[in-house]
């Protein structure tokens, strides 16, 4: 049985950016969250028709996927709202030094496959991206330091760096799991909190793979905390290599498709 569709915090801020095309990034999803009597929301994106992508830092008690939205607030017949049935977290994510930041949700039920809502292609074992890379984030952060969220999708280029280079190698556990990217000037994703999310934590960074369609290569995860503030044209930060957890993603479909 093919299993794929993989077609093969204060959180993350999306600044200075554009407001992205209606539609254009249909493998999008808004993640609500509830931890206890707070709510939250990350992004994430859509890999097969049960299977949400994201980081473990948007863990809690309660999760629903919002997909095929553009604007939030603004309800639209391409919208699909789906409690998660399951929460699936790397049984070796350590919320203090970030490693193996990766998270799957089942849903309750299949995403309906729209032109709204269609799954992103993943790469497998071994893939890299080559620094100098140009590349895109999407969310529904905000766009500034102690800004409010946006309530449409935006969207910045980035720049992937030499992780060796990026400051993030002082933990050398996250070289071979990590990819470091920044944007031009003052643009770019920007985590103020490592801890509850508010923003575009979770979504994918999506980047061309040997000059083919785009996929989603990284997971939005936390920035360098030399960094105070978002507009810091100097800041880097760090995704999840997706690459890297292939084989983890693969089994935990595979397992949590048979239940």
């Amino acid at each position: 049985m093919r299993i794929f569709s993989l077609v093969g915090v204060s959180g993350e801020k999306i600044i200075d950016g554009e407001v992205a095309k209606p539609h254009s990034r249909p493998y999008m999803a808004y993640l609500s969250i509830k931890r206890g009597n707070n709510f939250s929301s990350c992004g994430g994106f859509i890999i097969h028709p049960s299977f949400i992508l994201t980081a473990a830092h948007c863990s809690g008690e309660n999760i629903t996927v919002l997909l095929g939205a553009h604007n939030i607030l603004k309800r639209e017949p391409s919208w699909q709202k789906i409690p998660v049935q399951k929460i699936i977290i790397h049984e070796k994510y350590n919320r203090m030094t970030h490693e193996n930041d990766i998270m799957l949700l089942k849903l309750q039920h299949q995403a309906m496959r729209t032109s709204e809502i269609q799954p992103i292609k993943i790469p497998v074992k071994g893939v890299d991206v080559c620094p100098n890379t140009r590349c895109t984030v999407a969310g529904w952060g905000s766009t500034k330091t102690n800004g409010m969220g946006s309530h449409v999708l935006r969207e910045v280029e980035v720049k992937v760096q030499d992780v060796y280079d990026c400051k993030a190698a002082r933990n050398s556990n996250l070289t071979a799991f990590a990819i470091c990217a920044r944007g031009t000037g003052i643009k770019g994703t920007c985590n103020v909190s490592i801890h509850f999310t508010i923003g575009d934590s979770g979504g994918p960074l999506v980047c061309p793979i040997n000059g083919a369609r785009p996929e989603a290569v990284g997971i939005v995860s936390f920035r360098l905390s030399n960094y105070k503030q978002c507009e810091d044209p100097e800041r880097n930060n760090v995704y999840v290599k997706v690459s890297a957890y292939w084989n983890w993603i693969k089994k935990n479909i595979r397992v949590n498709s048979l239940v």
